[in-house]
Parts: C-alpha cells; structure tokens; sequence
C-alpha cells in the first residue's frame, strides 16, 4: 500500500497549484475577451466599450478611427466602407467620454498605421472640470502585472468569459439571432443603442417637461475654462507631428431643443462663441476640418430625437455620408452664415413651438 508523507503532499499540491494557476491564465490568454493580445472580429463576445477600447486600439486593423461619445456610437461603419472602400475603421467611444478620455484613448492609437481621424467634439465636456479618466488602466497600459490583474481579474472571470461562452453557444444554436445580440456583439456597433431607444417628438417633449435634460452647465469662468481645455487637447494631440493624418472635427446635429435650453440657461451665446475659438484654432492647421451638421433644418424636427442631444440613424447615417462633403465643412469663410442658419432654426422652432416650451 503507497503513502504520501507530509512533504510529498505539499509537492502534489504546490505543483498541482501551479499547473491549475497557468491553466487558468492560459485559458484567459485563448479566451482574451478583451482583446488585449489579439482581435478576433468573428467571435460573439458581448462587447462593453471601456473594457474593449484599449485593446482595439492597439490590436484591431484599422486606417480610420472614429473618437468620441454616444454621439459616435450609433454610427453605421458600412456607410464609410461603401463610400470609400478603402477606409479601414475602428470605433473608439463610450458614453459620456470627458476629454481626458478622449486625450487617454487617443494616446494609445496606432499612427502608424492611421489616415484619417473623425473626432465628435462635444461643447459641452469643454466646460467641465475636476473630472479624470475613468479607464481601467490595467486594460489599456502595458506592464507584466496589468496583464496579469487582466488574466486572472474578476471581470474577465467572473463577468465576461461565462457570459461569452454561453453567447457563443447560443449563436450556434439559434438559426435567427435577434438584432440586440448581434449588435451587441459586432464590433462595429459597440455601444449602439439604436434598437433599444424611441425616437418621437412627443417622447423627447415629455422628458423635457418633467425636467429630464442635460447636466447644468456652470457659468463662472466658462470661456477661459472652454479655451483652456480645447488648447490641452490639442497640444496633446500633437497634430503637427502628424502631418500625414486628416483631422476631421465633427459638430453633430444637437436637436433645436437643445439650443433652446441653452439659451434657457444662459449659455447658448457661451457655446456659439466656442464654436468660433474652435475654428480659429484648428484652422493653423494644414491637415484639419471641421464637419459642422449644427444648420440642418432637421434639428427642428424631434421626431428624429431619443432626448434633446441624442439622435437616431436617419441623422446619423447622413452624418458620415457627408462626412467629406465640403457643402458640410465649416470654416472661415462661411462661419458668420452658419452660425446665422443655427439661429434662424432655432429662433423659429421656439416660435413654433412656445405653446409647450417652458419659460
């Protein structure tokens, strides 16, 4: 009959340890839901944008990236591979992204590699403050000991792989996979929220009358504020030293409702004067633009809404079909009468609609 000593049984068990230890990392490095070490664009991993963006931006094949808020998720990457085939892009946004996240996603892009920058630019984050990158940095910078914390982390475990191994079960069951998982699983509609939300006038009115809007802006200090954060942005973005790269700045289609809350609360003048200081920035540039969708008369029209900043694909898809089209390019030679237009709609869709609108 064999027996085991005390110490033979702490060798079994130190080994045996071992072994289960590097398993289980080894089994993180195949799974890598994350995409920390390599991007595997057919898998059905449910995809949440700040745990994926780093490593898409440092591992995914791509020519284009696409940078921003909510504003650039519902984005339809097919619009730009038809329009220019050989447009390669990537999707790098999150909801609610401040602009030291913007600066910290930014840093970590291949140049190399890139051609083109398609940028939304949100006024409003220019005039926060106090705020910092959110980010788990263990996803996005490199070192023995984040991939480590990534390899054996309780999100990768406990959250995302059992998740993603049932999902990639439940695609090869299912003959018709509803539009929710697919999206929610396809790399290029990380973050769309198009199927889950209402676009109606009378939905976007009614969260306007009881008091759903946009955070408070604070005023004191708002324009040297604004100034600052723009001038940041841009020296850490170094867009000189990137003279191959096309920067493509984007004023999204913020709806008429909107600019009527900011004129509300005192800062539509603040925020128009921005768009100015933007231009008069960007244009020392050589290799900048500015895409301004701010004078559509569709802005007018809530219908096209979700809320009074978010719209839905029938803009949105407009949105990158034009994202070259110089009739859409602010500069200045044509800021005064586009600045003029955005006040034309807005005025008129306060006349038309004060019945409702608050005082």
């Amino acid at each position: 009959r064999k027996r085991y000593t005390s110490g033979k049984f702490l060798k079994t068990f130190v080994v045996s340890a071992i072994i289960a230890i590097f398993c289980i990392g080894f089994a993180g490095f195949i799974f890598d839901p994350f995409f920390q070490f390599r991007v595997n664009a057919d898998s059905h991993y449910i995809l949440n944008p700040r745990l994926v963006n780093g490593g898409l931006a440092k591992n995914y094949d791509y020519n284009t990236v696409l940078l921003g808020s909510s504003m650039v998720q519902n984005y339809n990457m097919s619009i730009l591979r038809k329009n220019y085939p050989k447009t390669k892009p990537v999707k790098l946004s999150s909801g609610g992204m401040n602009i030291p996240e913007m600066e910290y996603l930014y840093s970590f892009v291949n140049m190399d590699n890139t051609k083109d920058f398609i940028i939304n630019i949100d006024i409003a984050l220019f005039n926060q403050f106090g705020i910092g990158n959110r980010y788990p940095k263990y996803l996005y910078e490199n070192g023995i000991l984040n991939k480590l914390k990534y390899l054996y982390g309780y999100e990768t475990w406990m959250q995302y792989i059992p998740a993603d191994i049932g999902m990639a079960l439940y695609f090869k069951i299912k003959k018709d996979v509803p539009l929710t998982y697919k999206m929610k699983t396809s790399i290029d509609d990380i973050g769309n929220n198009s199927f889950d939300v209402q676009y109606s006038a009378n939905n976007v009115k009614a969260q306007y009358i009881n008091g759903i809007s946009v955070s408070p802006q604070v005023m004191e200090d708002m324009k040297t504020r604004m100034e600052a954060n723009l001038d940041s942005l841009l020296v850490r973005m170094n867009i000189n030293k990137h003279k191959d790269i096309r920067y493509t700045f984007v004023f999204s289609s913020y709806s008429a409702l909107y600019w009527y809350h900011a004129k509300r609360y005192n800062y539509y003048e603040p925020f128009m004067d921005f768009v100015y200081y933007f231009n008069k920035c960007v244009e020392k540039y050589d290799n900048t633009r500015i895409a301004f969708f701010f004078d559509r008369e569709e802005i007018a029209d809530l219908n096209y809404y979700s809320d009074i900043t978010h719209f839905g694909p029938v803009l949105s898809d407009t949105i990158l079909t034009n994202i070259y089209n110089p009739k859409y390019e602010l500069n200045g030679l044509n800021i005064d009468k586009k600045m003029s237009v955005v006040d034309s709609l807005v005025n008129s869709f306060i006349e038309e609609n004060k019945n409702w609108l608050p005082e």
